[in-house]
């Protein structure tokens, strides 16, 4: 939410309050949830400051990531013609995850 001033403001316990200097620089990598105890904010806030200053988000800690060599090497087993089926065959890799890393953004609304 932004203000008329153009500063950002975080719901926190249904109170707005503005994000500070130093919780802005305490943003960068980590632990999600490490990061919004020690802001006292929630993780989904942290989360969604960090994109919208340009900074790598802190992660998750419950979320699976996918080793970048399997995501190159399923990236060059599509560019060879072979379909999502067959790499996450040979991958293990859920075919929903290969559909967003060959396409892009996932589809959450159809319409």
């Amino acid at each position: 939410m932004e203000d008329l001033m153009g500063g950002a403001y975080s719901r926190n316990n249904g109170k707005l309050r503005r994000w500070t200097v130093p919780e802005i620089r305490a943003l960068g990598g980590g632990c999600a949830l490490q990061v919004a105890a020690k802001l006292g904010r929630s993780p989904r806030a942290v989360q969604d400051k960090a994109r919208s200053i340009g900074v790598e988000p802190p992660r998750m800690p419950h979320a699976c990531y996918w080793p970048k060599a399997t995501k190159d090497r399923a990236l060059a087993m599509r560019s060879e013609g072979r379909s999502l089926a067959s790499i996450s065959r040979a991958t293990g890799v859920p075919v929903g995850t290969l559909r967003h890393w060959v396409y892009g953004e996932r589809n959450r609304g159809r319409s």
